[in-house]
């Protein structure tokens, strides 16, 4: 039963994240490809929790397929926002000094 509630509340909270980016390419929101690849893959997790209830160790292979289909698009977007965060910021000066009396 743990990896049916696991497998399915996974697929469910993807599926809906990744529904809402698709549908607002319909009102011209830029598409990515890997959105409609990762929203196979929390279909993939919804019935690999379907099939867990019958056959766990099929299951586990259609979950784990699956997955790797979400972490497609979740993965690249983790690894870009951990190093915007980690960056060292270079302090850099836009202009130089001048006179408050100086004409821009």
């Amino acid at each position: 039963m743990l990896p049916f509630l696991i497998y399915f509340v996974a697929g469910a909270l993807t599926g809906y994240h990744l529904y809402t980016l698709i549908a607002l390419a319909a009102y011209g929101a830029p598409f990515n490809p890997l959105e409609f690849v990762a929203f196979m893959g929390s279909i993939g997790l919804v019935l690999a929790g379907y099939v867990s209830l019958f056959r766990p160790y099929a299951a586990a292979r259609i979950a784990l397929i699956a997955s790797l289909l979400v972490w497609g698009f979740y993965g690249p977007a983790i690894a870009k926002l951990t190093r915007a965060r980690f960056a060292s910021v270079a302090i850099v000066t836009a202009s130089p000094q001048r006179s408050p009396a100086s004409p821009i």
